[in-house]
């Protein structure tokens, strides 16, 4: 089975809670073009899916991920993808989705350790909502993808040079 296009571009960015994940994404999608669906990881967790087991609503999260995901595609939509997205849950559906786009395809991973994460945290809205003991038991630093040779974003990087950074790699397909 394939989705998508030779022109349709996925983008998978994931990382620890606060790392920029989403300001990337949101900063990506003009780049993009006009036809682009941004998929956050939050929106389904939080807002979307209600199920008091967090196991079982992360499971069934990757599940609506990526089937919306697909079906972005293949209605013409450049795809981006942003949120933890860990390797138990999002590691083979991913891989799978990755496998059957026949576009262009760029992962990336905000990898900036637990002091960074913790300061990002402590600035923004949910700082004051979730407890800097839940971003200690939730951060997993570095997981990096076995089927894909993600890029690693450090803690200095800014918005537009990873922008750019994503834009290449979309450009010629990395694999490990």
């Amino acid at each position: 089975m394939t989705v998508g296009t030779r022109s349709t571009r996925l983008v998978i960015i994931r990382g620890d809670a606060a790392s920029g994940k989403t300001t990337t994404a949101l900063a990506l999608r003009p780049e993009l073009g006009a036809k682009v669906a941004v998929i956050h990881q939050d929106y389904v967790r939080r807002e979307l899916l209600s199920n008091p087991d967090s196991r079982e609503r992360s499971r069934d999260a990757s599940v609506v991920i990526v089937a919306t995901a697909r079906q972005a595609l293949e209605l013409g939509y450049d795809v981006v993808l942003d949120g933890i997205f860990n390797l138990r849950d999002y590691s083979a559906p991913f891989e799978r989705l990755h496998q059957e786009h026949i576009g262009s395809t760029a992962i990336c991973q905000f990898d900036l350790g637990i002091a960074e994460t913790l300061r990002r945290h402590a600035a923004r809205p949910l700082g004051q909502v979730i407890s800097e003991g839940k971003i200690r038991e939730w951060h997993d630093g570095w997981q990096p993808l076995p089927w894909f040779d993600e890029r690693r974003i450090g803690a200095d990087a800014a918005t537009a040079d990873i922008v750019a950074m994503i834009l290449s790699d979309l450009s010629v397909q990395r694999t490990p």
